[in-house]
């Protein structure tokens, strides 16, 4: 059912409200709730607020383009943005890949949350009451409140340069370090069958006795 298009163009500034308005709750329940995300992790560390503005401006023209998909009777299915199925092996096989990652994610996000919370709650306490009057202090607290973003910006940095440069290529055994250097050649030796026996002529021993009582010399 085609909504208001005045409501829907209020809706598309708040992100998934639009797409709850045109009953895509699944849809809008995504994007609202990444956006929170976005903006509980903003709290700490400043630059991930870009992040919002991409959801946002994703949200407001997902709204027009559900609206004209509605329209044109081709709007597709209502679906979470990231769809999770417990059944699926692939996505199975990709946590059981990515398990590390998502382990030392979680630790640095933890030690984040302790930092600013635990230590600097209580240096800045300190420096309030002891360290106020002392520029040296006060530098000190100022490098320490920056800490966080700047061991950010240097992780991007470094996973930049990692992508740009790329993975190194396994290397090749090569072959030729195990043949001696002073080797003028190497001696090849066919290998003989296993019926050679069969089809060579057969021995016969000296002074063999033959069945009709003669003898035999080589």
């Amino acid at each position: 059912m085609l909504k208001n298009g005045f409501l829907t163009f209020c809706c598309a500034f708040i992100p998934g409200a639009g797409q709850m308005y045109q009953g895509y709750m699944k849809r809008g329940l995504s994007l609202i709730l990444t956006a929170c995300l976005i903006g509980m992790v903003s709290s700490l560390l400043n630059p991930v607020m870009l992040l919002l503005v991409v959801v946002w401006m994703y949200s407001f023209f997902d709204t027009f383009n559900l609206r004209a998909q509605i329209i044109a009777d081709t709007a597709p299915e209502d679906d979470y943005l990231i769809h999770f199925d417990p059944r699926d092996r692939r996505l199975a096989r990709a946590l059981l890949d990515s398990h590390k990652l998502v382990g030392w994610l979680l630790i640095a996000f933890g030690a984040l949350i302790a930092y600013q919370n635990l230590i600097m709650n209580i240096f800045g306490d300190l420096v309030y009451r002891w360290g106020h009057s002392s520029p040296v202090f006060r530098a000190l607290y100022l490098v320490m409140a920056s800490l966080p973003d700047v061991v950010v910006c240097v992780v991007l940095i470094v996973c930049g340069v990692w992508l740009v440069k790329g993975p190194h290529p396994a290397k090749k055994p090569d072959a030729s370090k195990d043949v001696p250097e002073d080797a003028d050649f190497c001696e090849y030796h066919a290998d003989e069958p296993d019926n050679a026996a069969l089809l060579s002529s057969p021995v016969v021993n000296e002074n063999e006795v033959t069945d009709d009582g003669t003898e035999h010399d080589e």
